[in-house]
């Protein structure tokens, strides 16, 4: 199988890249912490000197980075950016969450220059990326999309071809609102149930059978059933994301008043707890979580 480029291993990614490596898909990454990228080479994946090395190895280049700064360094840097590498065919599949408006520019700006671009954003996180279980939304030209398929089916259990650029990460960006808001609104009700004296393995047990369980209640009920050290999503993503939707709502001209309210309580919990904590610990800002420090949070 053709060699692919990876650029940006934090968890998402590394994850990935490993689920890839195992498939016998030969990897080529590069990160900016390098000492990210180098934890890879010992699952057997080639380590990269910057985003131009892998440019000139790797016709396919997948992204997976926070934030548009890092995109355009990565991109069109012009000395070490994916544009600096003299290649005939390529075709850059952007994983990462980034606005609508700047998707359609970036496919724009590289068609100029004879580079397809790909939206490709991913939603299931590191735990599902593991088992191949994450969603992913394309969009741009359906052409590479199926070009690309049976390689981007070696990481996902659905990929959706949504239409022209601007189209998945709009649907991503909606998506990311609703967890917060999903998670919000989970954790208001455990923390009453809690508080009332609910066993939490009942709760467990029952809400998964109803219909105001959520996706997002079964993230809540599973981080305090079986609790652990590792952050599945930072608070400070998910405060960047709701900022995210609040831009792109503002562009429509439609007002958001449970995103604002999620958005002040992301704002107080990262106060409180910091930018990387969990998403779960949300369920402190009712007091002690009605208990649930003492169910393992």
């Amino acid at each position: 199988m053709e060699k692919i480029g990876w650029i940006g291993t934090g968890k998402l990614g590394a994850t990935i890249v490993r689920r890839l490596l195992t498939q016998n898909v030969p990897v080529m990454v590069f990160n900016r912490t390098c000492e990210k990228a180098q934890l890879l080479v010992e699952d057997g994946a080639i380590l990269a000197s910057s985003p131009r090395a892998v440019a000139q190895e790797c016709s396919t280049v997948f992204l997976c980075l926070t934030g548009h700064d890092a995109i355009e360094e990565v991109i069109f840097d012009s000395e070490w950016g994916l544009v600096a590498a003299d290649a005939k065919e390529r075709c850059i599949i952007d994983t990462s969450t980034v606005s609508p408006s700047f998707a359609v520019s970036l496919a724009g700006r590289l068609r100029e220059i004879g580079v397809d671009y790909l939206e490709a954003p991913v939603s299931g996180g590191p735990e599902n990326a593991r088992l191949g279980k994450i969603a992913c939304i394309t969009s741009g030209s359906q052409l590479q999309v199926e070009k690309h398929r049976e390689l981007m089916e070696k990481f996902t259990a659905s990929l959706h071809y949504v239409g022209d650029s601007g189209s998945a990460q709009l649907i991503k960006v909606l998506n990311n609102l609703a967890e917060s808001i999903n998670l919000l609104g989970a954790a208001e009700i455990l923390a009453i149930g809690l508080r009332a004296g609910l066993d939490l393995q009942t709760l467990y047990r029952v809400l998964p059978t109803m219909r105001g369980y959520s996706t997002y209640m079964g993230v809540l009920l599973e981080r305090l059933v079986n609790p652990r050290e590792d952050v599945s999503f930072a608070v400070g993503t998910r405060l960047k994301d709701l900022k995210l939707a609040h831009q792109v709502a503002g562009d429509y001209g439609v007002a958001t008043p449970m995103g604002a309210l999620a958005e002040q309580l992301f704002t107080f919990l990262l106060q409180q707890e910091g930018f990387s904590a969990d998403q779960s610990t949300c369920i402190r800002l009712y007091g002690e979580g009605g208990d649930a420090a003492d169910a393992g949070m």
